[in-house]
């Protein structure tokens, strides 16, 4: 596994902002919301619009309040259309998500009431055939807030708070070079393939992602299983010259993408890309190379993964030119000159 040989991986988990203070006493159902920093896209300050569904329990019965309502932010206000007001004494189930500030762009959401309306099971929001590659790279947020029992108006119902937390993970690649001075290699199309791209989501099951859709032998053979990473404009990376003061060390760093959280069983993830290699002077390419790399990820939701990939003239299957050992080396010896017949005329000076 070149990249991990030569790198490291860091792992970023999201954190997850202060609490926010209560709302104002009403009767009326209100929302508030908090959401973590770690996002390409969704931040607290960045999330304006979201979707909610909820019922409550009383007397063992289930009664449906939100399917999917769309509530959006005015003037520092999470507002609805329709009004729904609390029941006292019931318990209230709400669950939550944002897909970029969107309704999901493939997928569905589903929430069964029918039954036993106490168990588990039954309180969580699913997401079914959820699609996250190449063509799917949208921020996914989730949040529940379960068992509010609700007051009477004279005592005042809180606004439903929620804590998004971010449900894809995220990855990105930083590519260093151990070429030598004077050598600059640009990487493009960095991608990475064999990967699950369909499953379904449920906060209570184990492990949350499962049930996946697609197996991998469909995953590999449709071309939508794939995420690419961007790579920047300015794409060299090359080593800094210790006789150049102004050389400085560059290096790639990649944009993220969105994956499916999974723990792989076997390493055939594969981390695509390719390189040029550059003479500085000349500006001259003197090779290309297209690289793969396989590894076994352990993607969690919510984190942010960083592979710190290293490029070398191993790794991009070039021959070093090496020395003969100390054995193999040898000093000629002095060959003897003839001076028999040299003659020297000497006088004091």
């Amino acid at each position: 596994m070149f990249f991990l040989a030569a790198g490291a991986m860091a792992l970023t988990a999201c954190t997850e902002s202060e609490i926010l203070e209560e709302g104002v006493q009403s009767n009326a159902i209100g929302f508030q919301n908090m959401v973590s920093k770690e996002s390409r896209a969704l931040t607290k300050e960045s999330l304006n619009k979201f979707y909610v569904s909820g019922y409550y329990t009383k007397n063992t019965n289930a009664v449906n309040v939100f399917s999917d309502e769309l509530v959006t932010l005015a003037d520092g206000t999470w507002g609805y259309t329709n009004t729904r007001y609390w029941v006292p004494e019931g318990t209230y189930y709400f669950y939550a998500y944002s897909c970029e500030n969107g309704a999901l762009k493939n997928g569905s959401t589903s929430m069964d009431l029918s039954g036993d309306a106490t168990t588990v099971a039954q309180r969580a929001l699913n997401l079914e055939e959820y699609i996250c590659n190449d063509q799917y790279q949208e921020d996914l947020i989730f949040a529940s807030n379960e068992g509010i029992v609700a007051k009477e108006k004279a005592v005042g119902n809180a606004k439903v708070a929620f804590t998004f937390k971010h449900i894809l993970s995220k990855v990105n690649a930083v590519f260093d070079s151990e070429f030598a001075p004077g050598y600059d290699i640009k990487v493009s199309n960095v991608r990475i393939t064999n990967i699950y791209d369909k499953a379904n989501y449920n906060p209570y099951g184990s492990p949350v992602w499962g049930s996946t859709v697609r197996t991998k032998a469909e995953s590999e053979s449709n071309p939508g299983t794939l995420v690419r990473l961007a790579v920047p404009e300015a794409n060299i990376a090359s080593a800094a010259d210790p006789n150049v003061e102004t050389s400085e060390e560059l290096k790639v760093t990649t944009g993220s993408a969105f994956v499916i959280p999974n723990a792989y069983g076997s390493a055939n993830v594969k981390m695509r890309f390719h390189i040029e290699v550059i003479d500085h002077d000349t500006n001259q390419t003197v090779l290309e190379r297209d690289m793969v790399g396989s590894w076994k990820p352990n993607w969690v939701a919510g984190t942010s993964y960083t592979y710190n990939i290293t490029i070398s003239g191993d790794v991009a299957d070039l021959e070093p030119i090496v020395f003969e050992t100390q054995e193999n080396m040898n000093v000629d010896d002095w060959t003897t000159g003839n001076t028999g017949s040299v003659e020297m005329n000497f006088s004091a000076n």
